[in-house]
């Protein structure tokens, strides 16, 4: 159906272009003094002329200390002169630590989520359906939740910097920002996983979940961790999709979803002919859909009470984490990953580009924001060749292709940038 591609480029390209404003706001800090620190500095006695990229937000799951003993004399000193003539000596981390961490916490990562996915796999299997909804349910809460107030927090010092607009940083803010995190979080995951069987509200709702959690990911984790996360995730991907587990539950859901429309179809046969003997004829039989009730007694218009955590005949764990459009259907990590890698592009252009030789206000910020866009266009040439392949296959995995186009346009921008730098101005910029 290649006509009907574009029908998923909206959704991504939805995500992908909301994602930036997210890391923008969020980061305005952080880009605002790699501006002002790079215009004070001169010259410095290394060979790279920018700083180890180091916001306030990163989170680093790797201990300092592995690094320390792994790779010894891991930090290194430079001295930097500023318009004045002052000299300043600044630790920073050399290349091949920033590196290694990267990949320390990738691989930190990856794992947990292979781990998690076999122990969704297994509960899967086994129809703990209930179990699955209040995992999802919580799993989705909390992380939605959580980027809601990082993101509010983070906007009260946008304010103050862009605006100068003061906030107080007291309970009351804390208390503030907690509550309409939790509220608008829930009421997301509410409409994922308790209306996941509606499209129309649920497709919206992942898609604000897939924003939220993707600029979040790409705001507290530096760029040489979010590289090699993106990569073992894809290459994951593509094995459990082909082969592994992803390919099994989607067989198993449908199995057990064939399963669910046999037995209407018997249920509907039974109720037609227990009906035609009374002489009775309920009208939603008589158009072909299924009965309110099961059993020989004619419906009533007594209303069923519903359980809070009731599981709806065919939902399950592929009903919460896709979304469905009228065509085709996309997984909520691949949402997520194609947003991680757009917000990382975006912010490690704004961080880096102050120090290039041939920075200008505005000017080099266009470059980023250019450098984004060529990356948000891989990434859709990538999806582009996945739905291609769907045209023989039930299941294609969505992120290998589009991560693969992506990264190559993002290095392929970071080493055009740095030959640039090196012909033109005889030096090249820290791109850690």
């Amino acid at each position: 159906m290649p006509e009907h591609r574009w029908t998923m480029y909206i959704p991504v390209l939805l995500v992908l272009m909301l994602s930036v404003p997210l890391v923008l706001v969020s980061q305005w800090g952080d880009f605002e003094r790699s501006k002002e620190l790079a215009d004070e500095v001169e010259k410095s006695d290394n060979f790279f002329s920018g700083f180890t990229e180091d916001t306030s937000t990163t989170i680093t799951i790797i201990p300092d200390t592995i690094i320390d003993n792994t790779i010894p004399n891991s930090r290194e000193n430079i001295n930097v002169t500023d318009s004045s003539g002052n000299t300043t000596t600044i630790e920073q981390d050399t290349p091949g630590r920033s590196i290694f961490s990267g990949l320390l916490n990738a691989g930190v990562m990856v794992g947990i989520a292979i781990a998690s996915a076999f122990g969704i796999y297994k509960l899967f299997t086994r129809r703990k359906k209930l179990t699955l909804k209040l995992f999802f349910l919580t799993a989705l809460g909390l992380c939605a939740s959580i980027s809601i107030m990082l993101y509010l927090y983070l906007f009260r010092d946008f304010l103050e910097n862009a605006m100068e607009l003061i906030i107080p940083r007291n309970t009351l803010f804390y208390i503030v920002i907690s509550g309409i995190g939790l509220v608008i979080g829930s009421f997301i995951v509410y409409n994922i996983v308790f209306r996941s069987l509606e499209p129309k509200r649920k497709n919206p709702a992942l898609i604000a979940f897939c924003i939220l959690l993707g600029s979040f990911l790409a705001i507290v984790l530096p760029v040489w961790a979010v590289i090699p996360l993106i990569t073992g995730v894809a290459l994951w991907d593509l094995w459990a999709a082909k082969r592994g587990i992803i390919k099994d539950m989607i067989t198993e859901s449908d199995k057990q979803r064939d399963e669910i429309r046999v037995a209407r179809r018997e249920e509907i046969k039974a109720m037609r002919k227990m009906e035609a003997i009374r002489g009775y004829q309920d009208p939603d039989i008589q158009q072909g859909a299924p009965p309110h009730v099961t059993g020989s007694i004619p419906k009533t218009n007594t209303p069923k009470r519903k359980k809070l955590f009731d599981i709806q005949p065919g939902e399950d764990i592929t009903s919460y984490g896709l979304y469905e459009g009228k065509y085709y259907s996309l997984g909520i990590g691949d949402f997520i990953f194609f947003s991680v890698l757009v917000s990382s592009t975006f912010k490690w252009m704004m961080l880096k580009s102050p120090w290039m030789g041939f920075y200008v206000p505005v000017g080099s910020e266009v470059i980023a924001i250019l450098a984004t866009v060529l990356v948000m266009a891989l990434i859709l040439l990538g999806l582009k060749k996945t739905l291609s392949y769907l045209d023989t296959e039930n299941v294609m995995p969505g992120l290998p292709l589009s991560v693969l186009f992506g990264l190559v346009g993002f290095f392929g921008v970071g080493i055009f940038l740095e030959i640039v730098n090196l012909i033109f101005y005889g030096g090249m910029f820290q791109p850690f």
